[in-house]
C-alpha cells in the first residue's frame, strides 16, 4: 500500500507536470492546422495518448501508432535514402551484430545477407558509414526480397489507422529529438508529416526527398546532448518512465482471413516485466493531467524545467519504489540496458 502511494504521488509530482505542459501545447499547435490527426508514437505514445484524451477540448482525432526506429530501419533497408538515418547513428561492434541490433534481421536473414567471412568484421559508426553502405548496395536485391513484403503489410496498417488518408494532416508526438521516425515515415508513405516534440535538436521544415518534415517543439530547441540542457542531457529518466507494457516493436503479421494486424516485440526490460508498478506511477501522472483539465490550470515550460532538474539530479527526491523502474534498452547502439541512476552516478 505504501509502495503504491509512493509511486502514485511521484507520478503526480514528477511526470504529471511534464505531461500537462506538453499536451496543452500540442493541442494549441495542432488546433491551428486543418483536418489534423495526431499520432502518438510508441512506446512513449502509450501514456501520451491517454493524457491527450484528457485535455482534448478541441476534439482532435488521435491514435496510438505502433512504430519503432528499428522496424522502420528494417523495412527501408533496401532504400538508399534511408541509410542516412539508419547507418550513421553510433555503433561499435561486429557487423553481424549490427545487422541484428539496428535492423532486427534474424540470424537466418543475416546469414543470407552477409558472407561468412565478413560477419565478424569490426565496425565503428559513423566512421564506417561508407563501408556498411557498400555492403547494403551489394546485397540490395536480396534485402529487398526480405523487406518488401513486410513493408507492404505495414503500409496497409498505416492506411488502416488513417495515417495515409489524404484528407488529414498527420502530426506525431514524442519526447524527441531529431525526428528520425517522423522523417522515415515521410520517406515510407511519400507525404508531408508534422511533428511536435518535447525537445528538438533542429526545428523547421526539412526536405525528405520531395516531401517535408515539419518539426516543432514545446520545451526547447536548438540543443544537443551534453551541452548543459538538463531536460535533454538526462532525458533517460523520462524515456524510462514514458514507456509501454511491451518491448520494442520489431515485426508485424497480417491475418489473411480477418485482415487484422498482430505485432511482435523484442525483449522486455525489468520495467515491462513489472509494469503494474509503472502503471501505478502513470495513474498518478494522469491524475495530475485530469486535475489540470478540470481546474483549468497548467505549467509553463520553465516551471517544468526547474522541477525536472531538481528530481533528476538528486537521488533522495526519487522514492525508493521508483528506482527499479529507471531502466531502458539501448540495443540500437549495440549496448544492453541503461540505468540513468547508475549512468549519472546517483
Amino acid at each position: 500500500m505504501l509502495k503504491n502511494t509512493s509511486l502514485e504521488e511521484f507520478g503526480y509530482n514528477f511526470l504529471g507536470p511534464v505531461l500537462t505542459a506538453y499536451i496543452d501545447e500540442v493541442h494549441n499547435k495542432a488546433s491551428i492546422l486543418e483536418s489534423v490527426k495526431v499520432f502518438h508514437l510508441a512506446r512513449e505514445g502509450h501514456v501520451l495518448k491517454q493524457a491527450f484524451a484528457m485535455k482534448n477540448q478541441n476534439n482532435i482525432d488521435s491514435e496510438y501508432l505502433t512504430v519503432s526506429r528499428t522496424f522502420l530501419f528494417r523495412i527501408l533497408a533496401d532504400i538508399n535514402t534511408s541509410w542516412e538515418f539508419s547507418v550513421k547513428h553510433k555503433y561499435v561492434g561486429k557487423l553481424a551484430a549490427f545487422f541484428h541490433a539496428r535492423f532486427s534481421f534474424s540470424r537466418d536473414e543475416i546469414e543470407r545477407i552477409l558472407p561468412a567471412e565478413i560477419r565478424d568484421e569490426d565496425i565503428s559508426l559513423p566512421e564506417d558509414f561508407s563501408r556498411v553502405c557498400e555492403i547494403l548496395i551489394e546485397q540490395q536485391s536480396l534485402i529487398a526480397a526480405i523487406t518488401q513484403p513486410l513493408r507492404e503489410i505495414y503500409l496497409r496498417y498505416l492506411e488502416s489507422v488513417g495515417f495515409t488518408d489524404p484528407q488529414t494532416t498527420p502530426v506525431v508526438t514524442d519526447v524527441g529529438y531529431s525526428g528520425t521516425i517522423q522523417k522515415l515515415l515521410c520517406l515510407l508513405v511519400g507525404r508531408d508529416v508534422s511533428g511536435i516534440y518535447m525537445i528538438a535538436t533542429k526545428v523547421g521544415k526539412l526536405t525528405i526527398e520531395e516531401y517535408t518534415a515539419t518539426i516543432d517543439y514545446v520545451f526547447k530547441s536548438g540543443v544537443k546532448m551534453g551541452e548543459g540542457y538538463t531536460m535533454l542531457d538526462r532525458s533517460m529518466f523520462l524515456e524510462a518512465l514514458l514507456t509501454a507494457p511491451n518491448g520494442q516493436f520489431v515485426d508485424i503479421l497480417e491475418d489473411v482471413n480477418t485482415k487484422e494486424f498482430h505485432f511482435c516485440y523484442g525483449k522486455r526490460t525489468h520495467t515491462q516485466e513489472c509494469f503494474v508498478d509503472l502503471n501505478t506511477l502513470h495513474k498518478g501522472a494522469l491524475e495530475c493531467v485530469q486535475s489540470a483539465a478540470n481546474n483549468n490550470f497548467s505549467f509553463t515550460p520553465s516551471e517544468v524545467e526547474v522541477l525536472l532538474e531538481s528530481y533528476v539530479t538528486k537521488r533522495n527526491l526519487l522514492p525508493r519504489a521508483s528506482w527499479p523502474l529507471f531502466v531502458l534498452d539501448d540495443a540500437i547502439s549495440g549496448e544492453g540496458n541503461l540505468n540513468p541512476l547508475d549512468f549519472f552516478g546517483l
